[in-house]
């Protein structure tokens, strides 16, 4: 008998806050029954599973479950109805702990094997719906145990232990609603989803949020590049914190569900060189950093050197041994020249992710020329240039030298910053946040008051000087109404991740403190919660999802695509115009857009909002909700994950929506394309992988079976209206924006624009 206690019995405590809670579950399944009922109907098989939970240090409750389960004669639809009857017997489980025992379930541990049974059945999501759904974190544990195979199998409670005792250990030791980025000691590569243990979601959701025309794209280009058995290596600077380390861990995650052989590397930091990188290259490029940041022959001796300790340490045994490499922004420039060195035909991809200032670069007389040119000696040997949306942030000499093309970041709609939260979500997330806030600036955010809210790193570019003036305005305009609001109106919420290789989030974080501690702010100083929030995506994605108007009002900006996220959300969104944020918002239908530095424009928009002269609608008739007339977010989202039988939401659901272009799927099939055209591979290749280490052919494992029968003629067909066997040119393609490529004559009226 266990010593624990059982699961069913209530619990008498009555705590103030909600107590995070872990889960740990083990099935096993008996064999077929040779003989039938009398009546000839299935008698069914034993279904035993036990549910134990952890509280961070050891378990303390568990209780084994038996059930039947009936698959006799049954496949197809009748399979998967079965099976999804026990998992939703599984998360009722799930749902009672946290409603009648008043904890929030953070992590599922699931222990592998599952039995073969609950494999690979279309329509059984019960991973994703933990993610989606319940707001779990579900994570696929093979037990230490099960080395001992020649001994008897350990029981479903002690399997379902060690399952989650292990899973725990993948937690953030910041947060309990995200787990690490570990990297691979050996080479760096970055572990995405602890190495595939974590089960986010499928590759059917990713269908489902994506239209007709993108996934037969997406789904032709990944055929071809498999069969072709192409590897992409992508070099970034971290493996955490910051929009391309979100890109990154999407679209690797997506890849690898259909087969792409796609590794993601990252360096060793070092203080010194994060500084010069960050305050030297980053800050100086964009324009905001002071005249007094030119690079020393020192400052490029320390970065050179640590690139290539960091080749010599992790790289130099298969890291570049790629068909394609990506450098992600100047942070690992001084690695080209070692690829070209080392595999002089690999074909190498610049990707530029910030506002670099184009006017200032090409002056000769400017720190931004010197620096550029410093880091152009090393790009200027890459096959191909991509840039934002924006012709702006190309430099001229860039132009004269190698090809350049134009596409959008993008984000993922099934990641913590853009699921759904539903109610106990929203309760959980809140209460988290007021204790980040009280912790840090001692403010407490009434959430019926409503709130203003900015999601950017603490960053000088990110225009938060204007945004706290223009909410003391707003404030001020509020006051000095007709009517002012007894409760003094909507707070503020300022909040953002850090990132390794940005030493300047801290400085601008206290620096915001102190203007905020000034007697010009004091009307609005403790309505003003400024929040360093850990690494997890969650606490980001609620707290947006719940604001009364959202903002980004960059003064330097590569693209920003929380803009994107607020409208994805459908929270009316006040943006500037730098880089290419305008074009994520079609003013009045789903934001406004106003001039960058405006403060005053800012403010009108917000009283004009609370005085409810201007609004932005949007269309819900396509999302097909039942709401009962509740059209804010967070009544969407809760109808949404309140019915585990709904389609993932569609990206470009309606004319408010944004373009597909910056999303994951749309993202991911850029880059292939892209990969397809500079390999200059035939669209009418159907070549088969080589046999692996056993003499077999290696077959792709996943969900959609990728790669396992031959491409189509449909998908040639498609292959060739994306000029798939016409090699990119070496410097004969300029000012082409890659989703136009992508989609022609399938592209919605307004997208694939360049500023």
């Amino acid at each position: 008998m266990s010593p624990h206690r059982k699961l069913c019995i209530s619990s008498k405590r009555h705590p103030t806050q909600i107590q995070d809670i872990f889960l740990g579950l083990a099935l096993s399944l008996s064999p077929q029954p040779t003989d039938r009922k009398p009546d000839g109907s299935d008698p069914g098989r034993e279904l035993e599973y036990s549910a134990v939970l952890h509280d961070g240090t050891g378990v303390v409750e568990s209780e084994t479950f038996h059930t039947r389960y009936y698959s006799h004669g049954k496949e197809g639809d009748d399979l998967a109805e079965e099976n999804k009857r026990i998992g939703r017997e599984v998360l009722g489980l799930i749902r009672s702990i946290q409603t009648d025992k008043g904890m929030n379930v953070r992590m599922v541990a699931v222990a592998d094997p599952v039995p073969q049974e609950f494999k690979g059945h279309q329509g059984v999501q019960f991973f994703s719906t933990l993610w989606l759904h319940v707001d779990v974190i579900p994570i696929l544990v093979t037990p230490s145990t099960s080395i001992f195979t020649k001994l008897p199998a350990p029981s479903t409670s002690a399997s379902a232990t060690a399952a989650i005792s292990a899973g725990v250990k993948h937690l953030h030791p910041a947060t309990h609603s995200a787990t690490t980025a570990d990297v691979d000691p050996v080479d760096h590569s970055v572990q995405v989803d602890c190495d595939g243990q974590v089960k986010l979601c499928s590759i059917v959701q990713y269908k489902e949020s994506t239209s007709e025309a993108l996934w037969d794209r997406f789904t032709a280009l990944a055929d071809h590049l498999v069969k072709n058995n192409i590897s992409i290596s992508f070099f970034s600077a971290t493996p955490q914190g910051g929009g391309v380390a979100l890109m990154r861990h999407a679209m690797i995650r997506l890849w690898r569900m259909v087969g792409l052989n796609v590794k993601w590397y990252v360096p060793e930091g070092h203080p010194t060189v994060f500084d010069i990188t960050k305050r030297k290259f980053h800050n100086v490029l964009q324009g905001v950093a002071p005249q007094d940041m030119d690079l020393t022959d020192e400052d490029k001796k320390w970065f050179e050197l640590w690139t290539e300790q960091n080749y010599e340490s992790f790289w130099s045994n298969g890291a570049i041994d790629a068909s394609i490499i990506v450098i992600d922004d100047p942070q690992l420039t001084a690695l080209i020249p070692i690829i070209k060195k080392k595999r002089p035909d690999a074909k190498i991809i610049f990707r530029s992710h910030i506002q670099i200032q184009s006017d200032l670069t090409n002056d000769p007389q400017t720190m931004q020329h010197r620096t550029w040119n410093y880091l152009f000696d090393f790009i200027k040997d890459v096959d191909l240039f991509l840039a934002h949306p924006v012709k702006f942030f190309v430099p001229k000499n860039v132009h004269e030298t190698l090809p350049v093309l134009y596409m959008a970041p993008s984000t993922d709609p099934l990641d913590g910053l853009n699921k759904p939260y539903g109610r106990a979500s929203v309760r959980y997330f809140r209460q988290y946040f007021n204790q980040l806030s009280l912790q840090q600036c001692g403010v407490h955010i009434d959430w019926d008051r409503g709130y203003v809210c900015q999601i950017a790193r603490f960053d000088p570019s990110k225009g938060i000087d204007d945004l706290v003036a223009a909410y003391l305005q707003f404030r001020k305009k509020l006051e000095n109404s007709a009517k002012p609001p007894v409760d003094g109106g909507p707070q503020l919420i300022i909040m953002g991740h850090g990132s390794v290789d940005d030493p300047d989030g801290s400085w601008i974080y206290e620096k915001l403190h102190d203007t905020l501690g000034t007697k010009e702010y004091a009307l609005v100083r403790d309505d003003v919660a400024v929040v360093r929030a850990p690494p997890s995506d969650s606490i980001l994605g609620c707290i947006l999802q719940g604001a009364w108007v959202a903002t980004q009002l960059s003064t330097r900006e590569g693209f920003e695509v929380k803009v994107t996220e607020a409208v994805n959300k459908r929270v009316p969104i006040i943006a500037s115009d730098a880089g290419g944020i305008p074009l994520q918002v079609k003013h009045g239908k789903n934001g406004w857009i106003v001039p960058t530095g405006d403060r005053s424009a800012v403010a009108n928009l917000l009283y004009d909002i609370w005085e409810g002269k201007v609004s932005v609608h949007r269309d819900l008739s396509g999302a097909n909700r039942d709401l009962d007339g509740k059209t804010d977010p967070n009544s969407i989202a809760q109808a949404w994950v309140g019915d585990f039988d709904k389609e993932a939401q569609k990206v470009h659901a309606d004319e408010g929506a944004t373009s597909e272009d910056f999303w994951t799927v749309g993202n991911s099939t850029r880059w292939m394309l892209l990969f397809d055209r500079l390999l200059g591979l035939s669209p009418e290749d159907n070549v088969s992988q080589p046999p692996n280490a056993n003499g077999k052919e290696t077959t792709l494992g996943n969900e959609e079976e990728f790669g396992k029968v031959k491409i189509t003629e449909k998908q040639v067909g498609l292959l060739k209206s994306m000029e798939i066997g016409k090699k990119l040119n070496d410097k004969g393609i300029d000012g082409v924006n890659v989703w136009e490529m992508l989609m022609g004559n399938d592209m919605i009226k307004g997208e694939g624009e360049l500023i």
